[in-house]
């Protein structure tokens, strides 16, 4: 199993929970308060790291992992399981489903997968362009109110 250095626990698997995580929340029509959010995604990163350092079968590791943000995401924003389960399976389909599956054989392209997981700084520097448009589709659904659905009209007092 690969060993996440300190700087992709920082730079990158801090920003990717916050950012699945919001998108995920935004594309189900909530707008999370961003401060606890941090906290979840903090806290996320540094179970991450823990967690993929188990020895599980590959594929085992994200679905504790998605376990653990959804109950984060609970804990920290104060949701409940019917508003926080699809907001982060969402957000996490997208990331992993669409956007890796897009973003990374481009990458791969120009930048041998031994050279990504052998400098900490390189594997930060390629996982910038993907946080960065994460962030565009959140600002462009936030900003226009898109949303996949909207779980807020199945809660009372949301």
């Amino acid at each position: 199993m690969d060993v996440m250095p300190w700087q992709a626990v920082v730079f990158i698997s801090i920003p990717e929970a916050f950012l699945i995580m919001l998108m995920g929340l935004v594309l189900t029509g909530l707008k999370p308060d961003l401060k606890r959010l941090a906290i979840a995604a903090v806290i996320q990163a540094v179970g991450s790291y823990f967690i993929r350092g188990l020895n599980f079968p590959y594929g085992v590791h994200i679905l504790i992992q998605l376990v653990t943000m959804a109950v984060l995401a609970k804990l920290c924003l104060r949701y409940r399981w019917s508003v926080v389960v699809p907001g982060i399976l969402l957000g996490a389909a997208i990331f992993t489903g669409i956007l890796d599956q897009l973003y990374f054989p481009l990458v791969l392209r120009i930048v041998p997968m031994e050279v990504i997981i052998g400098s900490p700084w390189v594997r930060v520097l390629v996982s910038l362009p993907e946080q960065a448009a994460m962030l565009l589709i959140i600002l462009l659904c936030y900003k226009y109110g898109f949303r996949v659905f909207d779980v807020t009209v199945f809660e009372e007092g949301m």
